[in-house]
């Protein structure tokens, strides 16, 4: 059996030899060069993930890889875009023949603007009506009226409310009894005074599209109008659907109709 030394001087340079033999080759080791890494502007991309390769790394700035995770943590995932709705068909705006004017009646005055549509409506006055029988037309103040259709004045002068006025009778035939006739009345009041011809008095038979007088704003009135009035067997009728030559609608690929207005 080998006896171990105690000596004491003898186990200090043990300890000093193994100090040198671990450390002092640490402070004279020179670390190994890390790949280098330029940054310069390149047309085309090199992939920023792979950062172990050798030779050394480019990486262009304002550029992006060529894929892989960097690349998805700093540009996103590209493909994933919103699906973009089809617009949907515009539809075509047509005009068509209005077959209500089965009487092929005219507008009273040209342009034919509407200020006040028929039915219910807030009273523009307080001796106004909100059941409104008829369509207020504003072409403006001293514009020419006429006579919608062939008929018979039975009705010239000066009524109350209406101010001036004129109302014509006309037959019209029936387009759901065959040989019958509709008895129409017109009604144009709010005439300017003394504007309704001398040939335009009760009993004379009056063309369509002759003067019966002028736009004014006699009797009960706010302003310069013509209000207007159709009156079929006794009953107030809209007179726009009776009067128009055409509907314009929109016209739908499915071959659907959607109304805008009579003209």
């Amino acid at each position: 059996m080998t006896m171990i030394n105690s000596n004491p001087s003898h186990r200090s340079l043990v300890v000093t030899m193994t100090f040198i033999a671990i450390f002092v080759p640490m402070l004279f080791h020179t670390p190994a060069t890390p790949p280098e890494v330029r940054y310069i502007e390149v047309p085309s991309a090199i992939v920023a993930d792979r950062l172990d390769q050798e030779p050394p790394i480019t990486i262009g700035k304002e550029v992006k890889g060529q894929g892989g995770p960097v690349d998805s943590l700093i540009f996103g995932i590209e493909g994933e875009k919103e699906e973009e709705e089809p617009d949907e068909p515009k539809p075509k705006i047509v005009l068509k023949y209005n077959k209500l004017n089965y009487s092929n009646a005219i507008f009273p005055v040209h342009p034919a603007e509407i200020s006040s549509d028929f039915g219910w409506r807030e009273a523009p006055c307080d001796e106004c009506s909100t059941d409104h029988h008829g369509v207020d037309f504003v072409p403006g103040h001293g514009a020419d009226v006429v006579s919608i259709l062939d008929g018979l004045v039975v009705e010239a002068g000066i009524n109350g409310g209406f101010g001036t006025w004129v109302m014509i009778k006309h037959l019209v035939p029936s387009i759901e009894e065959l040989g019958e006739f509709e008895e129409w009345h017109t009604i144009y009041a709010h005439l300017q005074d003394g504007s309704i011809p001398y040939d335009v008095g009760v009993g004379a038979v009056v063309e369509k599209g002759q003067l019966i007088g002028l736009v004014g704003s006699t009797g009960v009135s706010t302003g310069s109008h013509l209000h207007f009035e159709i009156v079929i067997d006794g009953e107030p009728q809209d007179p726009i659907p009776l009067m128009a030559e055409y509907t314009r609608i929109k016209q739908y690929e499915d071959g659907s109709e959607e109304f805008i207005k009579y003209q």
